[in-house]
């Protein structure tokens, strides 16, 4: 079930936010010329919190490790994994993301 993340208003392309959708920590990343989208927010690695990673508008960069994302979740420096991703919809001028289904992928 979708659930209210936070206003459209307060994405800006090129950045992201951090949001909280049924007590699990997620960004709203809003890659440049792309569309936005919902992530883990903890780092796979050491389960660190993404929330203060630096993001360039491509590349998202957990500032813990410096471990790299793409814009699609990949991990680009680092271990091979990925950041899951939550279905995500913009209505009303609201973002909306279901969090049903969908697990945090962590090394082990």
């Amino acid at each position: 079930m979708f659930t209210k993340a936070c206003d459209s208003s307060e994405l800006k392309e090129g950045k992201y936010e951090v949001v909280a959708v049924n007590r699990t920590l997620m960004l709203v990343v809003w890659p440049t010329g792309a569309q936005p989208r919902a992530f883990q927010g903890m780092c796979p690695h050491a389960r660190e919190p993404l929330a203060d990673a630096r993001f360039d508008g491509k590349t998202l960069t957990c500032a813990h490790h410096d471990w790299e994302f793409d814009s699609t979740g990949a991990c680009i420096k680092g271990k091979h994994c990925t950041l899951a991703e939550y279905p995500l919809k913009i209505e009303n001028g609201e973002v909306l993301i279901d969090t049903d289904g969908v697990a945090a992928n962590y090394l082990n």
